[in-house]
């Protein structure tokens, strides 16, 4: 049997040492205006601003945490507050967009991978995301992981899914993983 294609970016699963993750996330601020979609599942980071923007590299950006979605205060056509999965450009005339973060270091998330099936062998590895921009229908990210680049690595793999319907080491098998130490922001 082969293993969905489809990515989900990286779900937040529980966390190191076994303890249940709890929806803990931080709220902070989207530049009005900015240009690039952020989709629930992405990896973020923070601009020289401290704003949230969007990681579509695979080396030399510091991760803030994952995307889990937006708020904008006082949407240009309704004038109420709104809640999205993603964040696409907004120019708010009043109010600010808020994006929330899961940006705890031990957060575990789960991922679908690209490129070789490796299955218990990629358990210790570092690696890069593979960017892909996400769904507008459903808000959620399409970003993969590549477990064949194991050069610098913004993620580390914990362990192989063993989720009904996750085959290992097929192409396309989901992991478990965590930010690397050396990659995060805090």
């Amino acid at each position: 049997m082969a293993n969905d294609t489809v990515a989900f970016g990286f779900r937040p699963l529980g966390k190191m040492g076994g303890a249940p993750a709890v929806g803990s996330q931080n709220q902070y601020e989207i530049l009005d205006n900015y240009s690039s979609s952020i989709f629930q599942g992405d990896l973020v980071t923070l601009s020289a601003t401290g704003n949230v923007q969007v990681i579509q590299t695979t080396t030399g950006t510091s991760i803030l945490g994952v995307f889990n979605g937006s708020l904008v205060e006082s949407n240009p056509t309704t004038k109420k507050p709104t809640w999205s999965n993603f964040y696409q450009q907004t120019n708010v005339t009043q109010g600010n967009i808020y994006a929330f973060v899961i940006d705890d270091p031990d957060q575990l998330y789960l991922v679908r991978s690209t490129g070789t099936a490796l299955g218990n062998t990629a358990v210790g590895t570092a690696c890069e995301q593979v960017y892909v921009a996400g769904s507008t229908v459903n808000g959620i990210s399409g970003a993969f992981i590549n477990p064949n680049n194991t050069t610098t690595g913004q993620v580390r793999v914990q362990a192989v899914s063993t989720f009904i319907g996750n085959e290992e080491a097929v192409t396309n098998e989901a992991f478990v993983v965590r930010i690397a130490k050396a990659s995060q922001l805090f």
